[in-house]
């Protein structure tokens, strides 16, 4: 289905009891995900929630509408919010998702029952270190035959950089990249990889604003302690890119948090350790009180 919400024509799946309380899932990496892996891990929820998973302005089958901010997809989560008739949700952003997650709580939180966030970070700050992990893990990924596509430390840099070339260039670097997301190099499988990079929508014009604009300015360490919210922030051990340090710097500055770090996940605990995650999650709804 889709929705018109400022300006732009979102792609959204409602699944479910439409009666019964709502979650609202935001995926991450603008310009290069969409709604199907939030999909995938938390349709099993749906035998007691209403799910709604969406893919944001610029991603998947929405419309290639600018601008292209967290200001403007948190503002568009609230517009879909709206749109549906929603009154109280529980969002749950996992990567880039959780920058938005953030900025909705920060700027809507009177429309939240709670949120949940999945390996994410609260600043830009953690942008070094994610490097560094990559780098460690090269040396080992050039010396492995994953069945990926080659690809240059420079053209790794451009696209966490936010300065990819064309969409073919983006399919193939991350195509690459995906080894580094597996909790380890032991783990990656290859042709799950491959289908997934195959079935995704690239647009490297969202990705390089994101992450050239909005991602080198993004600061939420500031406002999170005034987030009166019920929330649980989730992380796997072997996460590359936003590693356990940044969420347990979001745990500690949000007065109502709860920690959960996954030990045998990479970036996504909610498909690594699928049955433990949603476990971890409808407790969590159920401390707070969010069920019909």
């Amino acid at each position: 289905m889709y929705a018109k919400v400022n300006g732009a024509t979102l792609y959204y799946e409602d699944l479910g009891d439409e009666d019964a309380p709502a979650l609202l899932s935001l995926h991450g990496g603008p310009g290069i995900s969409d709604h199907a892996k939030g999909k995938q891990a938390f349709e099993p929820l749906t035998d007691e929630y209403r799910l709604v998973v969406y893919d944001h302005r610029g991603c998947g089958q929405s419309s290639l509408t600018p601008p292209y901010s967290n200001e403007q997809y948190a503002a568009d989560a609230e517009g879909l919010r709206q749109h549906l008739g929603l009154d109280e949700v529980v969002l749950i952003g996992g990567s880039y998702g959780g920058f938005i997650t953030q900025e909705y709580a920060v700027r809507y939180p009177e429309h939240l029952a709670g949120f949940v966030l999945r390996d994410t970070a609260p600043s830009h700050e953690y942008d070094s270190r994610s490097v560094e992990n990559a780098r460690e893990r090269w040396p080992e990924m050039e010396a492995t035959d994953l069945d990926v596509p080659n690809i240059t430390w420079e053209e790794f840099e451009r696209v966490m950089d936010g300065e990819v070339r064309s969409d073919e260039e983006f399919r193939r670097v991350f195509h690459g990249m995906a080894p580094l997301y597996a909790p380890s190099l032991d783990e990656f499988d290859a042709e799950a990889a491959r289908a997934a990079t195959e079935a995704r929508s690239f647009h490297h014009e969202t990705h390089n604003t994101m992450f050239s604009e909005a991602y080198p300015n993004m600061d939420y360490t500031g406002d999170l302690p005034d987030v009166d919210v019920p929330a649980l922030v989730t992380v796997g051990r072997h996460d590359w890119i936003t590693p356990p340090e940044a969420s347990e710097e979001i745990a500690n500055l949000l007065p109502d948090s709860r920690l959960v770090v996954f030990e045998d996940s990479g970036h996504s605990p909610n498909l690594d350790q699928q049955e433990e995650y949603l476990a971890c999650v409808r407790e969590f709804l159920a401390e707070i009180g969010y069920k019909a």
